[in-house]
């Protein structure tokens, strides 16, 4: 849980108020938790997220993952809302 140091640079893929699917060159395993920095450019938003699931994707050696926001701070939400609206036109 947390203990280990390991940074890595990912992409999403799915991204909500809840939880995010990313896309990583290791597999996490189920249960694991992050600690994760949203970079929007303009802000950098700190989350603790728990892995839900991981699966290799197809033809290739990275892997889909799905995880599951734990800890993200009122503020933090606020502006993943604000983001979330904004990307989809609302």
């Amino acid at each position: 849980m947390l203990q280990s140091r390991d940074y890595f640079y990912t992409v999403s893929k799915d991204l909500s108020l809840v939880g995010a699917k990313i896309v990583c060159n290791e597999f996490l395993p189920k249960n694991d938790f992050m600690k994760l920095s949203l970079n929007f450019i303009n802000k950098i938003l700190d989350v603790k997220a728990r892995v839900v699931w991981s699966s290799q994707e197809r033809a290739s050696e990275r892997f889909s993952t799905g995880v599951e926001f734990v800890e993200l701070a009122p503020q933090a939400r606020d502006e993943l809302t604000r983001f979330i609206a904004v990307t989809q036109g609302s």
